[in-house]
């Protein structure tokens, strides 16, 4: 007999995406707004729009893509909008995409999953979903840097 595997797999994708999250909280928390939106380097990316980035990446590849949200991506804008929405507002922006990923992510079925992802070039859904937790995991470890670089001394 072979173990249906959908449920745990959910279950650990949305966990461990959640876990990012929380821990990407945690560490931009003290910063300013100045410090969020701050390039330390050049060329380079300011956390604020890497958290744009990963709102829209999650919006585009899970909401629209899967979710059929109805979601239009300007990936452009995410890293170089010269005036950024307010912290707030792109904390519950990316907050609403975490949601929108457990929402979309805990409702597939086996045959879904395992269904080639709309952007082919990433291969099943599942695969693409474990990119994008990986991509996540990715710009988290960037975003550790740059709050070590926003808030160096003489920054």
């Amino acid at each position: 007999m072979t173990a249906d595997l959908t449920q745990p797999v959910q279950a650990a994708l949305i966990e461990e995406l959640e876990q990012l999250r929380d821990a990407l909280l945690q560490a931009i928390a003290p910063l300013s707004d100045a410090q969020l939106w701050r390039k330390p380097i050049e060329p380079g990316n300011s956390i604020g729009h890497l958290l744009l980035h990963l709102t829209g990446n999650l919006n585009h590849f899970v909401g629209a893509q899967l979710g059929q949200t109805g979601y239009v991506r300007d990936r452009e804008r995410e890293f170089t909008d010269a005036q950024p929405p307010p912290r707030a507002a792109v904390l519950a922006q990316l907050n609403d995409a975490v949601a929108t990923f457990r929402r979309v992510v805990s409702g597939l079925s086996a045959e879904e999953l395992l269904k080639t992802h709309p952007e082919k070039k990433f291969g099943s859904t599942l695969k693409t979903l474990i990119h994008l937790v990986a991509h996540f995991a990715l710009h988290r470890g960037q975003v550790s840097y740059l709050c070590r670089l926003v808030t160096a001394p003489g920054a």
